[in-house]
C-alpha cells in the first residue's frame, strides 16, 4: 500500500518528494530510513524558490536521486525553527533565499548552498554529500 505524498506547503513540485514542515519529523524519518536531510529554507513570496521546487527538484536528473537519499524539509524562514537556523548558521555569507541545506540524520550540517540553482548544480551539490557505497558499509 503507497501513502500518498505529503506536498510542499507553498509549490507544486509535481508529487516529486513527501515534504516535512518540522524539523523532528524529517529528522526521525531521515534516522528510519537511514537517509539525508534535505531543508528547502525558503519563502512563499521568494521568486528563486518557487524555481527551485517547482523546476530543479521534479527534474529528471535530480528528482530520482533526492527521493532516494533525502527526507525533505520545506522550512519557512519567516518563522524558522532552532535545528534549522543552527544549520543556516554554517552558511554565514548565505544572502539570498532558498538556502538548499543537506544535513546528516543526527543533524549535522554537512553542505548547503544558497539563492538560484539548475539542475546540474543541485545535482553536483547532492553528489558531493551522498555517501558513497565504501562509505555507508
Amino acid at each position: 500500500m503507497n501513502t500518498p505524498l505529503r506536498p510542499h506547503p507553498h509549490f507544486d513540485d509535481r508529487a516529486t518528494l513527501d515534504w516535512n514542515t518540522r524539523f523532528g519529523d524529517a529528522q526521525a524519518q531521515a534516522r528510519r530510513e537511514g537517509k539525508l536531510i534535505f531543508v528547502e529554507f525558503g519563502r512563499e513570496q521568494c521568486a528563486n524558490c518557487r524555481a527551485l521546487v517547482q523546476g530543479v527538484l521534479p527534474h529528471a536528473e535530480v528528482a530520482p536521486l533526492v527521493a532516494r537519499h533525502c527526507v525533505a524539509l520545506a522550512s519557512d524562514c519567516d518563522d524558522p525553527e532552532d535545528e534549522v537556523l543552527a544549520l543556516a548558521e554554517n552558511m554565514p555569507d548565505a544572502m539570498s533565499l532558498p538556502f538548499a541545506i543537506f544535513a546528516d540524520a543526527q543533524g549535522r550540517f554537512l553542505a548547503g548552498s544558497e539563492g538560484a540553482l539548475s539542475a546540474r548544480s543541485f545535482k553536483e551539490l547532492l553528489l558531493r554529500v551522498i555517501p558513497k557505497p565504501s562509505e555507508s558499509s
